[in-house]
């Protein structure tokens, strides 16, 4: 499997190129900071699917106050999906793709 950066590290709000997921495929999207440093708590990175209608939430990357840490998640196709970032201040954190 072959990585990319789908989103460069920074912490401006901001949103991922497209993830196109063939019918029976599966990905790997993460989080991802050069320095190595904690995500500040409470800053979720959103993952979406691309629909029809409004995009909806596949789910959430980040530390959350219940100390969850999920730096990555699979995802499965068919399907388009993005990531979202929020404005934050700390590390800057990157998306990746592993496919």
């Amino acid at each position: 499997m072959a990585q990319s950066t789908i989103l460069a590290a920074g912490n401006s709000a901001a949103t991922s190129t497209d993830i196109a997921v063939a019918a029976g495929a599966t990905v790997t999207v993460g989080i991802f900071s050069a320095a190595g440093n904690p995500l500040p708590v409470n800053v979720q990175f959103t993952v979406w699917i691309d629909t029809p209608g409004a995009d909806q939430r596949v789910t959430s990357l980040g530390l959350s106050t219940g100390a969850d840490t999920v730096v990555a998640t699979q995802l499965s196709g068919p399907g388009t999906f993005r990531v979202t970032r929020p404005a934050y201040t700390g590390e800057a954190y990157g998306v990746f793709l592993e496919a």
